[in-house]
């Protein structure tokens, strides 16, 4: 019976999950920070068939998701990118006519993102500094944090902070990776130690997200219109696809009023 398999395995997944959390120390490397690996990876921001391959991939569907999250045109929209790294998401809204403003905290990566824009002949205001160190003398339309939040140690304060630079009836967006063991397997496992299209020791499963966690955390800093959307890269199209299940990658929209 399906519905069988499908409870003894959603049972056994919790378990090894439990497991899992228990030991990460073990079976995730303590790193530094991430700050080391984007440090001697930075001429590859650019490449697309180098190291970010699987993020320039994935702009398509992130673009997607945004337009149809706000639900307008984001021509003369304020977004601000946290965590923009070498720019790979900020260019394209740009493109589309936003005032965009991209931050991250990696100096390397931040001059690398104004170095390429200026050869694109891109208007984008890049800032170096932690999202907590700074107030912007303006409000954003539109905040996105991409592949940002299973990074930090308090996704709290970067949320408490998000909505204190969002104007009324704006959107905060991203993306993030679920806390199962099935995204231990394919996110780890065989994205950086096996198939290695993602640098070793970019991600520790303890800090994955679970969706629930997600939705609270949002939902006690006034956060609204809450939706989840699951997304699988494809190792061998080197596609990413729109799927009905959030066990791995996920993409989140909310709004605060």
């Amino acid at each position: 019976n399906i519905d069988i398999i499908f409870l003894l395995f959603h049972k056994l997944n919790i378990n090894i999950c439990k497991d899992i959390d228990m030991k990460s120390k073990k079976i995730t490397i303590q790193k530094k920070g991430n700050e080391n690996i984007f440090d001697k990876l930075s001429n590859e921001w650019w490449n697309e068939k180098g190291s970010f391959e699987a993020l320039h991939a994935f702009n398509p569907v992130r673009i997607k998701f945004i337009l149809n999250s706000v639900g307008k045109s984001i021509k003369s929209l304020k977004i601000l990118d946290i965590g923009c790294g070498g720019g790979i998401l900020c260019e394209p809204l740009a493109r589309l006519g936003a005032e965009v403003t991209g931050i991250d905290e990696n100096e390397k990566a931040i001059l690398v993102a104004k170095e390429h824009a200026k050869k694109m002949n891109l208007k984008i205001n890049y800032v170096q500094s932690n999202i907590s160190d700074i107030n912007f003398q303006k409000k954003f339309d539109v905040i996105t944090c991409m592949e940002v939040l299973e990074h930090v140690q308090s996704i709290d304060l970067i949320i408490k902070k998000s909505k204190e630079s969002l104007k009324s009836g704006g959107f905060f967006l991203g993306s993030t990776i679920n806390q199962t063991i099935t995204s231990y397997l394919t996110a780890i496992f065989f994205a950086e130690n096996i198939l290695k299209i993602v640098p070793q020791n970019t991600h520790e499963w303890s800090k994955f997200i679970r969706p629930n966690k997600l939705k609270k955390t949002l939902l006690m800093h006034e956060f609204s219109n809450i939706k989840f959307q699951g997304i699988l890269y494809n190792f061998f199209l080197k596609k990413w696809n729109y799927i009905n299940t959030e066990k791995i990658n996920y993409l989140f929209a909310s709004k605060f009023e």
